[in-house]
């Protein structure tokens, strides 16, 4: 449903509902009015209809008294002829129109019925009528037998009082309807009489068939005031009124109604005539509404129009028709709006692809047209260069940000001379990147140094001098990567290599990338490792030089990847290290060390083990709880392990560390320093450490045989460290000429391939169950 339709609707339907509510106002004002002037007229009604049954009940009396003079009747009543009696009786009757003529003695007996309905000597049944006959003749209204009659009551003197002549006049549909005809009364009149059911039964009707008396009685009484009442459908304006009647009779009442639907008949051709007058204003008003609908909606559609264009990025003024009114001046605030969308729109666009600072793309902008240049030519070369300002972040330390985004400004119009029509963007905060496309090696090299010497220059403002330390680090594509993404990434990561480099230029070498995607794969394999117990511990024996028997040995983490095989343990141990894993690890070392003592020592081998824990590990202050624990919950003794540590472990916290250490040696746990002498330590701050043992890193061990200077730093260590209270191991014993030496100084134990390299815990058993080390075969050279 368009707009122009759903406008037009809008005003048929307003006015089809202004036109019916119209109509149906007007039909209720004039129905409560006619309803209003019919109970008024009924009331009317009902007082002469009262008025006019009493005077033919008094008319129709006064002819029964006429014949109760009659001298033959009352002669036959004195002397008891029964058959003149009944003859006179019948003969009156007819003339006044009774059914049943009865004369009924003093004593208020029936002594004689011209119908014979009656049984002689049975009392009269309305007593109350005789009563009032002797003051004047008395005609009330009776219900005999499902029939309306007045029942006329007269005295007879012949000349004192003889009896009571009774004659039964019916009051059938022909009196209702001849009272109808003498006046203006109603159509709907009802002779009822109460019935022994607690209704009513209608006894006489006019000329209107309806039936009022019964939903009347519904109510539960005949209401004496106008009331309105349904009957089959029809409304009827309706009230009753008690008619005079005897005591011992059902009461007799007169129900008066006209009908409504009768009273608006008249209005019906007005009623037409409205109906007519509405479609013709429906048929006008649609026309008008549709016009008007139309003469709105084109200028509206328009604007839609042009509102949909505006959001499909369509930002030309619009082309509607000039107007004056209030869509004129909305279509000129469109036009308005589009204009300064555009412009707003450009500016955001501008400042989402360059930077603030400089005024170079920014790196999502270069990333952007780096990949289309890719796409558009997918085998042609290109190369990105990073450059990178090293002393940038130590200015921005020392100086805020005011001075470093003008070195930035500085260092971008620097580079963007040197690269001429190259794309020159901001990358990062201290780094800018340039695209060459179509460039090799050579040309990339030659313009990286052409960079260089343009930034060699220092920036010099006011009283500063600050020199950029560039470095540039180069992507080739294809050669090293077809995306401008992974061409980014690692023209830093060759970039970072330059600045640890002499040379300040270097291009990218994927064998010294330390970020490559497969070693973040195996980050997420070490986790899952860890979790399903994929790493095992292996053990290397330490050989007592002494005794010439292994009697401890240290646990190794080995790694066998299901994809790529065994993997070293510096690079997972390390992977460990960066991803927060290493403390699971050292858990985990632990847990399984201290078992495995355990079982070496229920199988009765008295074998230390060495663990190595963390730099991490040391600023754990639970450390010493939890090994407390294991210790406990596997029956080992503080004497049965070792755990060792690097001096640059120590040195990252010292005094944190420090701290662990003692409360680990306060257990009883002997602590090693592992790697001694390539570290910072010296004997004097080792003092410090609760250290009970020294591991003489192994680049002194591998050339011990042939190396003279070698000999005399290991031959000093080993010297100064037993004067010290320290015991000393040699690491990396490879060759058997080294072994006898370290024997020969009085080291006390040896580490190596040559004792034996690590391996599993029962092979390592097994080893140990000797009662003395033998050297392996072919390892005496």
């Amino acid at each position: 449903m368009g707009f122009r339709f759903r406008l037009a609707s809008f005003f048929v339907v307003a006015l089809v509902v202004v036109q019916g509510l119209t109509g149906l106002l007007v039909y209720q004002v004039t129905r409560n009015e006619l309803i209003g002037e019919g109970k008024r007229q009924l009331q009317v009604a009902t007082q002469s209809f009262a008025h006019q049954f009493q005077d033919m009940s008094d008319g129709t009396a006064a002819s029964v008294e006429v014949l109760a003079q009659d001298f033959a009747l009352r002669s036959a009543v004195a002397q008891g002829d029964e058959e003149t009696l009944l003859s006179a009786l019948g003969n009156h009757g007819r003339r006044v129109g009774a059914t049943q003529m009865l004369l009924v003695g003093v004593d208020g007996r029936i002594q004689a019925d011209t119908t014979g309905q009656s049984p002689v000597g049975t009392p009269f049944p309305y007593a109350d009528l005789v009563e009032h006959a002797l003051q004047e003749p008395v005609a009330g209204i009776v219900a005999l037998k499902q029939r309306a009659c007045w029942m006329v009551v007269v005295p007879v003197f012949a000349p004192d009082l003889v009896g009571y002549i009774g004659a039964a006049v019916p009051v059938d549909d022909r009196v209702v309807r001849r009272l109808q005809q003498q006046s203006t009364l109603p159509k709907s009149i009802e002779l009822a009489a109460a019935d022994a059911a607690g209704g009513f039964t209608v006894l006489a009707r006019g000329s209107d068939p309806s039936r009022l008396a019964v939903p009347l009685a519904a109510r539960g009484r005949l209401p004496t005031s106008p009331v309105v009442v349904n009957v089959g459908g029809r409304e009827y304006v309706s009230q009753a009124v008690w008619l005079r009647g005897s005591g011992q009779s059902p009461r007799v009442a007169a129900v008066l109604g006209f009908s409504v639907d009768d009273a608006l008949k008249p209005y019906r051709s007005v009623a037409l005539a409205w109906a007519g007058l509405l479609a013709f204003g429906l048929v006008v008003g649609l026309v008008c509404a549709w016009v008007i609908a139309r003469s709105v909606s084109r200028p509206v559609e328009a604007l839609a129009a042009l509102a949909r264009r505006i959001a499909s990025g369509d930002y030309s003024p619009p082309d509607t028709p000039a107007r004056r009114d209030e869509l004129g001046q909305l279509a000129d605030a469109f036009g308005n709006m589009a204009g300064a969308i555009s412009e707003r729109e450009a500016r955001i666009l501008y400042q989402a692809g360059h930077d603030q600072v400089t005024g170079l793309p920014n790196r999502a902008f270069t990333e952007t047209a780096i990949q289309d240049a890719l796409a558009a030519r997918p085998d042609a070369p290109a190369a990105l260069l990073m450059v990178g300002l090293e002393r940038l972040p130590e200015i921005i330390k020392t100086l805020g940000h005011v001075v470093s985004d003008r070195l930035m400004r500085e260092a971008g119009t620097r580079v963007q001379v040197a690269a001429g029509d190259a794309l020159v963007a901001r990358a990062t905060d201290t780094q800018l990147s340039v695209f060459l496309p179509g460039s090799v090696r050579g040309g990339a090299r030659t313009l990286a140094q052409s960079i260089v010497d343009a930034l060699t220059e220092p920036y010099r403002e006011a009283d500063l001098t600050l020199d950029f330390a560039p470095a540039v680090g180069i992507a080739m594509a294809p050669e090293h990567g077809a995306d401008a993404g992974v061409l980014l990434r690692r023209a830093e990561v060759a970039m970072i290599r330059a600045l640890r480099a002499v040379d300040p230029i270097a291009i990218y070498d994927p064998v010294t990338d330390p970020h490559r995607p497969e070693r973040l794969s195996l980050m997420g394999d070490l986790r899952h490792a860890l979790e399903f117990g994929a790493i095992q511990l292996h053990y290397q024996a330490k050989l007592n030089l002494r005794e010439d028997r292994i009697d401890s040995a240290e646990g190794l983490a080995r790694w066998t990847h299901p994809v790529v095989g065994p993997v070293a343990p510096d690079a997972f141990i390390a992977l460990a290290e960066e991803t927060g894993n290493i403390h699971r690890v050292t858990r985990w070392a632990l847990d399984a060390g201290i078992a495995q003592a355990s079982r070496w020592k229920a199988e009765g081998r008295h074998i230390r083990v060495a663990i190595n824990i963390s730099a991490r590990d040391l600023e754990d202050a639970d450390l010493p709880r939890r090994i407390a624990g294991l210790l406990r919950a596997h029956g080992v003794a503080p004497t049965q392990i070792v755990l060792e540590i690097t001096e640059s472990a120590i040195m990252r916290t010292p005094d944190a560390a420090i701290a662990v250490l003692r409360r680990l040696a306060d257990q009883g746990i002997d602590l090693a320093i592992d790697d001694f002498g390539v570290g910072q330590s010296s004997f004097a701050y080792l003092r410090r450490l609760p250290v009970r043992e020294l591991k003489i890193d192994k680049t002194f061990i591998t050339n011990l045989a042939h190396s003279r200077e070698d000999r005399i730093i290991v031959s000093s260590i080993v010297e100064l460290g037993h004067q010290l209270g320290y015991r000393l191991t040699a690491e990396g014993v490879d060759d058997a000429k080294a072994l006898a030496w370290l024997r020969d100084i009085g080291c006390d134990h040896a580490q190596g391939f040559l004792i034996s390299p690590a391996m599993p815990a029962d092979e390592l058993g097994r080893l140990a169950n000797t009662e003395r080390w033998r050297q392996p075969a072919g390892m005496e050279g």
